[in-house]
């Protein structure tokens, strides 16, 4: 049937049961119900090419988009908790982002600052640079470049301006090379030297020697030399 004219209902439109229903009265239109509650009231699944919206939009329950919500997925539970996915259906956290792989892609890219006030649990990093107040590591840490603490930029050079602080073992040039300290170097408890020892001048309170030493020159300015055993010549 062709009308080619206006087609006017003035008194409300009902198609079927609960399949169209226009209520004048009230100005709402009702699909699957026919007790619409909004201006557009569709109980069931909606079907479109794409959708426009100027104002503001209120999902309830769920947001999912991709197939089954695999690429971006909204839930809000019924206690309030709210959980964001980004590449899953089910995100276990509040913002929870997942790429394909665990490693090799980038799941997260921040294009400017990031602010984090609470704890940061990382498996991997790899930093450009970075700008930090205190770091704590609490294991081993591997520098295979440079150390730069004070600001310069020589290259090969660990520069501190500050004081050093290590508890534990410290290894200085294992593996061959001079380890060079243009101060006082001060040691609290025990000095164990392995190889050789060349100094220029020792002042010292008692010097223990067990074997063998080979003196140029020996000046006693006061005191007593006492051999207990053996032969001083």
């Amino acid at each position: 049937m062709a009308v080619n004219k206006n087609f006017v209902v003035k008194n409300g439109l009902e198609v079927n049961d609960n399949l169209i229903v226009a209520d004048a009265s009230s100005g709402q239109i009702g699909i699957g119900t026919t007790s619409p509650q909004y201006t557009v009231d569709i109980k069931g699944g909606i079907g479109v090419t794409s959708v426009y919206v100027a104002g503001v939009t209120t999902i309830r329950d769920r947001l999912r988009v991709g197939t089954a919500g695999t690429v971006f997925s909204v839930i809000a539970g019924p206690t309030g908790a709210t959980a964001v996915g980004v590449g899953t259906t089910n995100p276990a956290y509040l913002l929870d982002v997942r790429s394909p792989v665990s490693t090799g892609q980038t799941a997260l890219y921040v294009q400017g600052d990031m602010r984090v006030t609470g704890d940061i649990n990382l498996d991997d990093v790899t930093l450009d640079h970075i700008n930090a107040t205190s770091i704590v590591v609490s294991g081993f840490s591997t520098f295979q470049g440079s150390v730069d603490i004070d600001g310069r930029t020589e290259l090969d050079t660990t520069n501190i301006s500050e004081t050093l602080n290590v508890v534990g073992i410290t290894t200085l040039a294992s593996a061959g090379g001079i380890t060079t300290t243009g101060g006082d170097f001060y040691v609290g408890g025990d000095l164990y030297v392995l190889d050789d020892v060349v100094y220029d001048e020792v002042n010292g309170r008692n010097i223990n020697i067990s074997g063998i030493a080979t003196l140029g020159t020996v000046q006693i300015s006061s005191g007593i030399v006492t051999a207990t055993t053996g032969i001083v010549t």
